[in-house]
């Protein structure tokens, strides 16, 4: 599993302390009482290895934001740029996945060269009655 930290200055919920000053047998007793597995801790804990690691710069894309903190793709009036990766704005679309970064590709081409072709649409899973039901049972059970 990999998980983050999103406000590692900030104490735990479970662990009184810093998640960046804390051990990863600390971050999973942190997981373990944010999850409620209070009635299988003690094996977890003896059959999970924690391995902690500093990426400064991997989670700015989870950071709280606005809309206009990103450029969109093809900024209004571009006629020979855009912008492309994790940091443009793709509305309704979830960065950290190839294809963000492949659908900001498209975007500009199709734009800028008149490529005449649908880009892929995006998968909205919880558009789907069957997965939001899933969805909702999974989190209420």
């Amino acid at each position: 599993m990999w998980g983050y930290s999103l406000f590692g200055d900030v104490p735990g919920d479970h662990v009184p302390k810093k998640m960046d000053d804390c051990t990863g047998t600390e971050i999973l007793d942190e997981l373990l009482g944010h999850l409620g597995f209070d009635d299988i801790a003690d094996e977890v804990r003896a059959t999970t290895k924690v391995t902690t690691v500093q990426m400064p710069y991997i989670d700015a894309q989870f950071q709280r934001r606005t809309v206009a903190d990103r450029p969109l793709v093809v900024p209004d009036g571009a006629e020979n740029f855009a912008f492309l990766g994790q940091f443009v704005e793709i509305p309704e679309d979830v960065v950290f996945t190839v294809e963000y970064s492949v659908r900001a590709a498209m975007l500009a081409v199709h734009h800028h060269f008149g490529v005449d072709k649908k880009i892929p649409a995006m998968y909205h899973g919880l558009s789907d009655p069957k997965i939001a039901w899933s969805a909702l049972r999974t989190a209420l059970a």
